[in-house]
């Protein structure tokens, strides 16, 4: 279930995804829930958006990163 979260000023897309999913790699699913902050790069006051549930990532996904992110 998506969740309310009150992103503090100077918050950008990145951080806020690595704080909610620890991994920047969903800042797309974030823009998706929040389209009318999407040019928003870095908030100048303290703003509230929607976290959605984290994305559930295939494992086959992993073999897909080069060699130097598979933790190998």
């Amino acid at each position: 279930m998506a969740k309310k979260y009150l992103a503090p000023q100077g918050a950008v897309w990145d951080w806020l995804s690595w704080k909610h999913y620890e991994d920047e790699r969903f800042i797309d699913v974030l823009l998706k829930a929040n389209p009318s902050l999407r040019r928003v790069v870095q908030f100048e006051k303290p703003t509230l958006i929607i976290i959605p549930d984290k994305p559930v990532v295939p494992p086959d996904s992993v073999t897909q990163l080069p060699p130097w992110k598979q933790g190998v």
